[in-house]
């Protein structure tokens, strides 16, 4: 736009000026980053961003450092007794420095050594609370701070991707977040493939994160599921971490204060409230961690097997093996199995200097009559984990007691008259899996029997 006149050029920049002091915020409002605008937007309409409040940073006088406010506020509301003991002994400490100024005039030694032990005691308690209230803080601190970060999803019914934070899945699904080396992150995703439909069930989405490539774990995960096409169906539970550059910089402030962590993989489980309910080195025990989150709605009990469970004659192998259990056919048990020792259950046999008492029942125990027992079994589910090898699994329903996730694992080996091959079991394993029911204990069996352990899901806080 241009003036012909000399007057009609000093009048354009006078009627934009005038423009602009007239309506300021229409003009300047498209100038300003989105992020500022939006809170423009909100802060005008009156409306309260409780995530954005919780996020900001409050310093903390006790500590001298700034944390997420969430997390302070988390840590309050669990700990209301211990900051009044650490004030108190904070009082204690800067009264018996005061103490000489209050000194009797005939005092003696032993009122000098009562007033030195209670300033040497008053400091180390101090500061030893001190310090461990802060390692609480900076644990919840790192939690919250993984809201931050973001996830790619893929809705099932609508096949529908979303990004988002992870903080925006809170109430919506428990996050598992694996952080390793591309074979690393390929063992903990083929190890978690089993169990796919109660991952779905439990509102799990399990994310892998490369220690090295951003493409290294999309390629990790194809090679785990069988391709593209497995990736694509494991899209229900399996999700995309976005940003992969803080992802993995959350991971290694993670171990930043760990020892012997160089090239070990480790994985974060998060429940509804984005809280962390186990950590730890290595692959996820998928069957103990879904026991830690179970499915929030009863599992039913006639609920058919999975129709792309493959092998299908792994599944027939599974119905045989409980058809012996409930029939309390030994000879017909005694055929499934391989002549294999499982470590785990052999870790936990326990036998009694004298050898005639043992934690282990074996088969005959197991399957007498009046301890067999009455199952249901439902939502059955084969995947092939190797060549010669494949994980069946299960949803056991007892007579008596809480549902039970079932794990076995078969091998092939040849028929007896050498005609063929056949499945055989390596392991046996269950785990109370059920709303609202906290998992003590887990069964592991092979050949020999069976043996009932207390469960422990490692945390590493």
């Amino acid at each position: 736009f241009s003036c012909s006149s000399g007057r009609q050029q000093c009048a354009c920049p006078q009627n934009m000026l005038s423009a602009v002091v007239r309506h300021p915020p229409t003009l300047l409002a498209a100038q300003r980053p989105q992020h500022i605008r939006a809170a423009t937007v909100r802060r005008r309409a009156g409306q309260f961003d409780p995530g954005a409040f919780l996020r900001q940073q409050e310093f903390d006088p006790l500590s001298l450092q700034s944390f997420r406010r969430e997390a302070l506020l988390q840590y309050k509301s669990t700990n209301q007794s211990e900051p009044l003991r650490i004030y108190l002994s904070l009082f204690v400490f800067l009264s018996s420095i005061a103490s000489p100024l209050f000194y009797p005039r005939d005092a003696d030694a032993t009122y000098l050594a009562g007033a030195i032990v209670v300033f040497l005691a008053s400091g180390a308690f101090f500061i030893r609370e001190r310090e461990k209230r802060t390692k609480q803080i900076v644990r919840l601190q790192r939690e919250y701070s993984m809201g931050d970060l973001r996830i790619e999803t893929v809705e099932p019914a609508t096949q529908i991707t979303k990004r988002c934070a992870a903080q925006s899945l809170r109430t919506k699904m428990r996050i598992v977040a694996l952080y390793g080396s591309g074979p690393q992150l390929r063992e903990a995703i083929a190890a978690a493939a089993p169990y796919r439909r109660r991952l779905q069930r439990s509102q799990v989405i399990v994310v892998p994160v490369s220690a090295d490539d951003a493409g290294e774990a999309e390629s990790a995960a194809s090679l785990a599921l069988g391709g593209p096409g497995g990736v694509r169906a494991a899209r229900s539970w399996l999700g995309t971490a976005v940003g992969a550059r803080a992802w993995r910089a959350y991971f290694e402030e993670l171990l930043i204060d760990r020892e012997d962590t160089l090239g070990r993989g480790i994985w974060v489980a998060l429940n509804f409230k984005g809280r962390v309910v186990g950590s730890n080195f290595g692959s996820p025990v998928w069957d103990e961690l879904l026991a830690a989150l179970p499915p929030t709605l009863q599992l039913s009990s006639v609920e058919e097997a999975f129709a792309g469970a493959e092998p299908r004659d792994a599944l027939d192998a599974q119905a045989e093996f409980y058809q012996a259990l409930c029939k309390g056919d030994s000879a017909a048990m005694a055929s499934l199995w391989v002549k294999e020792d499982d470590q785990e259950l052999s870790f936990a046999v326990e036998v009694d200097a004298d050898g005639k008492r043992t934690n282990l029942s074996t088969w005959e125990i197991v399957l007498a009559p009046d301890a067999r027992p009455e199952i249901v079994v439902a939502s059955q589910d084969a995947v092939l984990s190797r060549p010669g090898e494949a994980i069946t699994t299960c949803i056991e329903f007892p007579v008596i007691g809480p549902t039970l996730l079932a794990t076995q694992v078969w091998c092939k080996t040849p028929t007896e008259d050498g005609s063929g091959m056949k499945w055989k079991l390596r392991s046996h394993r269950t785990i109370p899996y059920a709303p609202s029911v906290e998992a003590r204990v887990a069964l592991r069996c092979d050949h020999r029997g069976c043996v009932a352990f207390g469960k422990q899901l490692d945390a590493m806080r």
